[in-house]
């Protein structure tokens, strides 16, 4: 019964995780690292080009505001000038009742009644109504000159508002374009800074290769393979799956924890993100240990992103696995270093960019810098060939704790 439950456990971990990988020659990985060169500098073109239209946005923008603002205080001024001319014509319709009331002789204290009544002769009073009835007239006039102006200072305004409104559209329509200009540049600085990643560890592996002799037209598999197989062989006894020691299964990192976070989409810090591990938070200088008999491939020290890491390749029933140790805050092994289940490899730590002292691990099939060398991609990243740990590793329900491998 025992033996049945294993073959169909066997079966469900074949089905469950993606296995298959190609290797690569190292004349493959200097024609990638070209071409991964050329589109790092298209990119770069495209975020040259991309920069200048956002600067030439920015520039209409900023130049829309101005004919906004311009065009505001035109209408400003229009309307203090209407506000004027009303009161000019207040102040003529007074002095036209002014000489209504010397007509109709009903204001005897009116100023232009005086001036009329003050004449010392016919002559002189038909002289004084001449001038009454041309100011009269005139004021009149001028009336109507201000409320035609009136009416012109309206019709401006109305073109300016017009106008106003149509600026703040195409400021508005500029503000949104320059949205997503600004979201393509962002973009482009992403892909720029992973594929720049990508370039530089694409160089360290090949260097990295050339170091162990591998010839261009030989498969890094079987060139590392061939490298490190003596070495693991004296140190563990046997190799399999070419130059690794054999596992069966796969254990705990570290001897006590508790899960803080799953594998898979997650917000983390307001962002959402795709989270290719499991996190355990656990003390400062736990000891962490490898998950299964490997080869280290790789050791990072970084104040960044995972901090101080270490890469680990394994082969476990038969296939290729990679572990991913993050945020340690000691390293104890190097690039080489054959490991077993037991071997400490580290400490947990807080390093890189950590929410607090845990161990990140990841998981993936395939060997990393054999079969993929980046962390971030579609076919040919760790990201790609990367499971949940659980798949693998009994661990408790997030917020539950362990205290044994």
């Amino acid at each position: 019964m025992k033996k049945k439950i294993i073959i169909c456990l066997l079966i469900l971990m074949l089905i469950v995780i993606p296995t298959k990988v190609e290797a690569k020659t190292l004349g493959q990985m200097k024609k990638e690292l070209s071409a991964a060169e050329a589109k790092l500098n298209e990119t770069n073109t495209q975020k040259a080009i991309n920069k200048q239209s956002i600067d030439e946005t920015n520039s209409k923008i900023s130049k829309i505001q101005s004919d906004i603002n311009q065009t505001q205080k035109d209408i400003d001024a229009k309307t203090e000038e209407s506000k004027k001319l009303e009161q000019e014509i207040s102040l003529k319709n007074e002095e036209i009742k002014d000489l209504m009331r010397y007509y109709q002789v009903s204001s005897a204290g009116s100023g232009l009644l005086e001036y009329v009544m003050g004449a010392e002769s016919l002559t002189d009073l038909i002289y004084r109504l001449s001038i009454t009835e041309q100011i009269s007239n005139y004021n009149k006039k001028m009336i109507k000159q201000m409320n035609d102006m009136i009416a012109e200072n309206e019709k401006i305004k109305q073109e300016l508002a017009a106008k106003k409104e149509e600026l703040v559209k195409l400021k508005s329509d500029l503000s949104t374009q320059l949205i997503v200009l600004n979201e393509k540049q962002s973009k482009l600085s992403d892909e720029g800074l992973s594929e720049s990643e990508a370039i530089k560890e694409m160089k360290n592996q090949i260097k990295y290769y050339e170091s162990l002799k591998c010839k261009d037209n030989e498969d890094v598999g079987t060139c590392y393979s061939n490298y490190f197989a003596a070495k693991v062989k004296n140190s563990s006894g046997s190799v399999s799956g070419g130059y690794l020691p054999s596992g069966t299964t796969f254990f705990r990192p570290t001897a006590s924890g508790r899960m803080s976070s799953g594998y898979g989409n997650r917000t983390l810090r307001g962002a959402a993100n795709l989270h290719l591990a499991v996190d355990i938070a656990t003390p400062v200088g736990t000891p962490v240990y490898s998950v299964a008999p490997g080869l280290v491939t790789k050791t990072i020290k970084s104040s960044s992103g995972g901090g101080n890491q270490i890469v680990i390749q394994h082969y476990v029933n038969g296939q290729y696995y990679t572990s991913y140790y993050c945020h340690l805050s000691v390293i104890g092994v190097s690039a080489g270093t054959v490991v077993t289940k037991d071997t400490i490899i580290g400490k947990s730590g807080n390093t890189g960019n950590s929410t607090g002292p845990h161990l990140h691990l990841g998981m993936a099939t395939g060997r990393w810098y054999i079969d993929y060398y980046k962390y971030y991609g579609t076919s040919d990243s760790f990201q790609s060939h990367s499971f949940d740990p659980r798949n693998v590793i009994t661990f408790p329900p997030i917020g539950s704790s362990y205290s044994n491998r």
